[in-house]
């Protein structure tokens, strides 16, 4: 893959940036209103987890410039009028009229980190190749709060890529236990094993020369 330019990596950080910005804004109209911010939050995440990442055409059309916000915010009636609370549908609308639905993705992100912040949670991401069961969710989520002594929000993703085991992310922490991540370092090993192997003949030869 190659690596992002530097226009796409400033276009990022941007989104980043202006992802925590409204996640802030999310959770303290929340809190203001005395309406639960984790409800709000969970429900962000839902939509964008749930119905965006399904339906790519929907989260494109409202993250083209190319349509006007009051389209924009039409669209937003018709598909999440009723199903969506007034907050979240509001706050869509709020983040429709600044031209900033591209950045739900780094809101739910922000959001949900900020949230954890403020209820003194540590998030987990575990990722597997196929989806879990609640009940081994349980145990992952139990098993952490026990090794770290604090209430843990577990967000559970699929990657089929990764063959088999399981990656779990804890903050910055990347622990990596599946057939990817072996295969992976057994090539590393492979091909440190060679290098060594050409290094000590070139050694041999110089000295024997």
């Amino acid at each position: 893959m190659a690596d992002e330019s530097p226009q796409a990596t400033e276009v990022n950080i941007d989104k980043q940036r202006l992802g925590v910005v409204y996640a802030h804004a999310l959770i303290g109209a929340a809190e203001k209103q005395q309406a639960s911010a984790d409800a709000l939050v969970d429900e962000l995440e839902s939509l964008v987890n749930d119905v965006l990442s399904r339906f790519p055409d929907l989260e494109a059309t409202l993250a083209s410039p190319r349509i006007a916000p009051a389209e924009k915010e039409q669209l937003l009636d018709r598909v999440f009028g009723g199903r969506a609370s007034e907050g979240l549908l509001t706050f869509l609308k709020v983040v429709g009229r600044h031209g900033r639905l591209d950045c739900l993705r780094q809101i739910r992100t922000a959001a949900r980190e900020e949230l954890n912040r403020l209820r003194g949670r540590i998030s987990v991401i575990v990722t597997t190749a196929s989806t879990i069961d609640e009940g081994l969710k349980s145990q992952i989520a139990s098993k952490l709060e026990a090794s770290t002594g604090l209430p843990v929000n577990l967000e559970c993703r699929v990657d089929s890529s990764i063959i088999g085991g399981l990656i779990i992310r804890v903050g910055d922490t990347v622990y990596d236990s599946s057939v990817r991540n072996q295969l992976a370092q057994l090539k590393r090993d492979t091909l440190n094993k060679t290098y060594e192997q050409l290094r000590d003949s070139t050694d041999r030869f110089a000295v024997s020369g």
